[in-house]
């Protein structure tokens, strides 16, 4: 097994660290950890999504995951709001996946402009706490409108407010927790 390379997590941290600072709408000091990752990309079910949409893509670590372990002839809508990381995650290339600088409450808007009516999976990084009690709701309704029959809305959160008003929008929501993340998380998964 290979050293870490630290100046490159350095570089990172601090990457992530300055955006944070510039930018009152990015939570995120550190990228999501492999275990939030790999359990939220797992969440989401991917063997079944034609069409996934992220929320809150940022650099793309969860991107990148979701581009690994979805299917051949699905596509991956990855929306980022904050100029900086979205010049990160529009350096990725895979055919499947389309990048969009904007932001995720004009979500109707965006998913029409490139051609798709709803999604299959819909994941989340973005912090909910930043919405206003009505911007929550709004942003939830949209969401499980856009969300073909079956489908998930998987929301990767450091607090737990979103429970009751899931539970207003979808059939059933699970609650995990991944503790081995900067901070913790939970990952909330929606069904349709």
């Amino acid at each position: 097994m290979s050293e870490p390379d630290h100046d490159a997590l350095d570089s990172t941290f601090m990457g992530y660290m300055k955006v944070f600072l510039d930018d009152p709408s990015v939570a995120a000091v550190t990228p999501s950890s492999r275990y939030l990752v790999d359990r939220t990309v797992k969440a989401m079910d991917l063997e079944r999504a034609r069409v996934i949409v992220e929320y809150g893509a940022a650099r793309g670590v969860m991107t990148k995951r979701i581009l690994e372990k979805m299917r051949p002839d699905a596509t991956l809508l990855a929306i980022e709001f904050n100029a900086e990381l979205y010049e990160e995650l529009a350096k990725i290339s895979d055919p499947r996946l389309t990048t969009v600088q904007g932001d995720v409450r004009e979500i109707e808007t965006i998913l029409a402009a490139h051609g798709q009516a709803g999604a299959d999976a819909i994941v989340s990084g973005v912090p909910f706490a930043f919405f206003s009690g009505r911007g929550r709701h709004e942003l939830l309704a949209k969401t499980s409108a856009l969300l073909n029959p079956g489908g998930r809305f998987v929301a990767y959160q450091v607090t737990t407010h979103l429970i009751p008003m899931l539970k207003d929008y979808f059939s059933s929501v699970d609650i995990q927790f991944e503790v081995r993340n900067m901070p913790p998380h939970f990952v909330f998964t929606a069904l349709k």
